[in-house]
This record gives structure tokens, sequence and C-alpha cells, in this order.
């Protein structure tokens, strides 16, 4: 199961325990608990976007050519002219 929807599950629990509580304060806390369960899937949801975007930009650049000859110098890869 990804993470945002292990959250959202977690989330969905404790809204569950929220109905069925007859406490108070126990109702108020499990309400807050799934609150905070969805803003934590949602920043998972968002992290996992931004991966996905990061690794697609980094497959669709061109590897770059160093600027000067003596750029690979140390490694014996010098591009001279």
């Amino acid at each position: 199961m990804d993470t945002p929807a292990e959250f959202r599950k977690h989330a969905a629990d404790c809204g569950k325990m929220a109905k069925v509580s007859n406490d108070r304060e126990t109702k108020a806390v499990s309400k807050r608990m799934a609150e905070r369960w969805l803003l934590c899937a949602k920043l998972a949801e968002d992290q996992d976007l931004f991966q996905r975007r990061r690794a697609e930009e980094k497959s669709l650049k061109a590897p770059r050519r160093p600027l000067h000859g003596w750029a690979g110098a140390a490694t014996g890869e010098a591009n001279y002219p």
C-alpha cells in the first residue's frame, strides 16, 4: 500500500473512533487525529509528485559537456581542441 493511502486509512479509522466514542474528549482528539492524518496524506502525495517530476526532469536533461578542456584533466578525459 502506498504511503498516502495508508495515511488516509488511518484517518478513516480515527474518524470511525470519533463517531462511536461517547466521551467528548476522545471524540475531539480522534477528529483532530483524523485531520492530521489527512494532512499527512496530502503532504505525502505532494512529495511523491515532486519526486516524480524531479526524476522526469533529470531523465530529460541532456548530459552536459564540460565548458573547458581542462575539466576532465584529472581523469585523463580532457577535451582539448
